[in-house]
């Protein structure tokens, strides 16, 4: 009995190795366009953005990424900020299948905003710095090259909450 148990679960291990051996990591590289929205105090707007990434998937569950974010110009006729970045961020991948799989990631956004006081002070400013950012997505595969992803994104731009909504286009390698 016990002979016949350590057979099958050595077969069932050698079965599994192949799934296991494919790690479906490499480079890739995207574009995406989406709407860049910031919340504080009352102030509410949103404005079409984009960003250019490029990662390294280390196997087919983590992997890595760096964003270039321009957020637009998001604001109405009294308060304005435009806003860029570069994110770093850490990627942990679920395949649900070949064709589709859900991802979170977790990093650092390093923002740049421009930021205009266009009421009746005339103020304009510039600040930088660095927070936390994270998002949430799902990618479509219709290639092992090629792939189209949803994700929505979230940053701390000061005391503002920033969110990224996009559609991307993704090449790997």
């Amino acid at each position: 009995m016990n002979r016949v148990l350590l057979a099958a679960m050595a077969g069932a291990l050698f079965a599994a190795t192949p799934a296991f051996a494919a790690d479906d990591g490499g480079f890739y590289v995207g574009a995406s366009i989406g709407q860049f929205g910031v919340d504080e105090s009352g102030f509410s707007e949103s404005d079409t953005s984009f960003k250019l990434f490029g990662g390294w998937m280390y196997n087919q569950f983590v992997g890595g990424a760096v964003e270039y974010i321009d957020g637009g110009t998001v604001g109405d006729n009294n308060f304005g900020i435009d806003s860029t970045g570069i994110n770093a961020s850490l990627k942990g991948n679920f395949p649900i299948s070949e064709q589709f799989d859900v991802f979170g990631k977790v990093g650092y956004y390093f923002w740049d905003a421009d930021i205009d006081l266009t009421g009746d002070s005339g103020q304009e400013g510039n600040e930088s710095g660095s927070d936390l950012s994270w998002g949430l997505g799902a990618g479509y595969n219709f290639t092992d090259n090629i792939s189209i992803v949803a994700e929505w994104q979230w940053f701390q731009i000061e005391e503002a909450d920033a969110d990224f909504m996009s559609a991307s286009f993704v090449w790997k390698f």
